[in-house]
């Protein structure tokens, strides 16, 4: 496992969320079946990428001799529950294009939301985590 490759899956995820902001909110009822789709994209690379963190990555920082880097992939390890329980309950939710069309605007505050944590979560591995491996 490489950092190149969790940071491809990075890229793989960003691309598909800016592909779901991007559908007009005029067309999100026309399109649901089709974001449905890309959220299951989405969930399928995101569940990719955490098991590779979950076998790889932090098993081996958890166990890292510097103790910064120990307590800093602990931190990230916690504060992964809190995401992957709310993306979980929006692919649950969204999966299902009737959830769209029912109420168009709520999906696209809930995407929202949801984007906005994993962007954040990606920024913080790529600015705070990923740079520890090195040393």
């Amino acid at each position: 496992m490489t950092i190149a490759l969790l940071q491809k899956q990075h890229e793989q995820i960003h691309e598909i969320i800016q592909e779901l902001l991007h559908v007009p909110q005029e067309k999100l009822e026309e399109k649901a079946f089709d974001i449905s789709m890309k959220i299951g994209q989405l969930a399928g690379v995101l569940l990719f990428h955490l098991q590779s963190e979950d076998k790889f990555l932090y098993p081996n920082l958890m166990e890292h001799e510097n103790s910064h880097i120990r307590s800093t992939a602990k931190a990230f390890t916690d504060e992964m529950g809190n995401l992957g329980e709310k993306f979980s309950a929006f692919k649950a939710k969204y999966m299902q294009p009737k959830n769209i069309k029912t109420n168009p605007e709520k999906f696209r505050q809930d995407l929202s939301d949801i984007a906005t944590l994993l962007k954040n979560r990606i920024q913080r591995e790529e600015m705070e985590l990923y740079p520890l491996l090195g040393k």
